[in-house]
């Protein structure tokens, strides 16, 4: 059995990725991925036997490297400040990754999501949810429903970073802390 090449399986993301900036993910085919990537079409299917186990690979790593990988380093800290880091860090990476930000908004509402890849992405929401309850408890966060208020907060940073990047704005800190200040003043309570 073929040890598979790290590096080939990021051409391949980088190339799905791509593709689905450009023509979205219905029109996504291997063989366009392939081709993209400057893979044969049969080494492709050696890393990944269908789009749809493609797909569910590339935005688990996508989701991992992105919020995930965050979360154990800002449990200790205090509560408004966990908002902040993840704030901060969601708003950079959907500016400057801006292509795997479109991946992954098509791919989440998409018919290819798997079980286990939706198990993974409830994992980031139950920690929101898990954070807001902490907030309505200590009194710091409106007591609406978790999900009016993560509807809100992706919506807003999902918004704002589209703009940024449509009008080719950089995200400064200042920028990253006044739109954080408008985001925290709508569910602090």
């Amino acid at each position: 059995m073929r040890v598979k090449d790290d590096t080939k399986i990021s051409t391949i993301f980088e190339a799905t990725v791509e593709l689905t900036s450009e023509v979205g993910l219905n029109k996504l085919t291997m063989s366009s991925i392939a081709e993209k990537a400057q893979l044969a079409s049969g080494t492709l299917y050696i890393y990944f036997d269908s789009k749809e186990k493609l797909l569910n690979e590339l935005y688990k790593h996508l989701l991992v490297r992105g919020t995930l990988s965050l979360l154990p380093s800002v449990q200790h800290l205090p509560l408004k400040k966990q908002f902040w880091v993840i704030w901060s860090n969601v708003l950079k990476l959907c500016v400057s990754n801006s292509s795997e930000v479109v991946f992954m908004h098509q791919f989440r509402y998409s018919s290819y999501v798997s079980e286990e890849t939706n198990e993974l992405d409830e994992q980031f929401l139950s920690y929101l949810k898990t954070m807001l309850n902490k907030g309505k408890e200590e009194l710091i966060v409106k007591n609406i429903d978790n999900r009016l208020m993560i509807s809100l907060l992706y919506g807003y940073a999902n918004t704002f970073s589209r703009q940024l990047v449509k009008d080719k704005i950089e995200l400064t800190d200042s920028l990253m802390e006044q739109s954080f200040r408008v985001c925290w003043d709508a569910i602090k309570s």
